[in-house]
Parts: structure tokens; C-alpha cells; sequence
């Protein structure tokens, strides 16, 4: 049995020594990308900060929450090496978010854009912390006697109408 092994080992061992076709760089930027670059390289001091922009907007594949520029992870390190070849070759933002959104999905964005669903999102606060504002305003247009609100309203005592004359006519007596 272990023989019937080796002698596979050795059948197969060739096989997986040949190395396959090394793609030229041109050709692993264009596998990956539908589109040429827009732009023409841009200079050292553009490119960087494009690169910084990117790093910073696009989140890291592997830590949660945080941006790739802050990861320290090693799948953060080859993104940001990517966006910076992206950014080297003439590859807009727009693009290079793109290219990372088609591999990762809408999540890999720090901030995703507001349409749709995510309006609802980001809007949904904003529309209950109003909501609840109109509610406590018709509550207190309603208390407008100046009675706080949640208190029971003033209902006289019939029983104590005779003492409630007697002090207004005390009170009145000294004026």
C-alpha cells in the first residue's frame, strides 16, 4: 500500500513542480478592473493622497469596524497596497471604490451611500426624535393651564365652597 503511494507521490510531484504563466502587472490590473484607467498617473503627491482617502474610506476585510489605514492586520496591508497600485496607475476613486465594492459588497464602505434602504437608516432617528417632539407638544398645548403635565386637573369640592367665600372675602378685605 505505501508503495502504490510513493509511486503516485512520484507520478504527481512533476506535475505540480511546473509553474503556471506568470501574468505581466498590466495584465492582473486589467483581470480585475472592466475599464482602462481615466486618468493619467497622477503625480507622487496626488497619488498619496488619493491613497490616504481610500485607506481611510474603505473598511478592512478582516477587523471590525475599522478603516484600512488603522487595521493592522495583513489582508488590510495587501488592500491598502492594492489601492495604492490602482491609484499609481490613472484608476479614479470612484473606480477603485468600485473594484473593492464588487469584491466585498456595499459593507466594505466606511460610510455607504444614502439611497435606498440606507436612507431609512440614516433618516429613521431623525424622524422618530421628531415624531416624539410633536407628541410631547401636543401634551403640553394641552396642559396650557400651567398645571404640570401627568398632574390631574383642579376639580373644586363642592363640600368646600363656603370656606373657599370666606377666604376669598378675608383676602378681599384687605385690599
Amino acid at each position: 500500500m505505501t508503495g502504490l503511494l510513493l509511486a503516485l507521490a512520484c507520478l504527481l510531484a512533476p506535475a505540480q513542480a511546473q509553474a503556471p504563466d506568470v501574468p505581466t502587472e498590466a495584465d492582473t490590473v486589467s483581470a480585475h478592473l472592466d475599464e482602462p484607467p481615466l486618468e493619467d498617473p497622477p503625480a507622487a503627491a496626488l497619488a498619496a493622497a488619493r491613497t490616504k482617502r481610500l485607506t481611510n474610506a474603505l473598511r478592512c476585510p478582516v477587523c471590525q469596524g475599522m478603516s484600512v489605514a488603522a487595521s493592522p492586520s495583513d489582508a488590510a496591508r495587501a488592500m491598502g497596497d492594492r489601492i495604492e497600485e490602482l491609484v499609481t496607475f490613472g484608476y479614479t476613486e470612484d473606480q477603485i471604490t468600485a473594484y473593492f465594492v464588487d469584491r466585498y459588497g456595499p459593507w466594505v464602505e466606511l460610510e455607504p451611500p444614502a439611497e435606498g434602504w440606507h436612507r431609512v437608516l440614516f433618516l429613521g432617528p431623525l424622524g422618530a426624535g421628531l415624531f416624539g417632539l410633536f407628541i410631547l407638544g401636543l401634551r403640553l398645548r394641552k396642559r396650557s393651564d400651567g398645571a404640570p403635565v401627568g398632574a390631574p386637573a383642579f376639580v373644586p369640592d363642592p363640600e368646600l365652597a363656603p370656606y373657599r367665600a370666606r377666604i376669598l372675602a378675608e383676602l378681599d378685605g384687605l385690599k
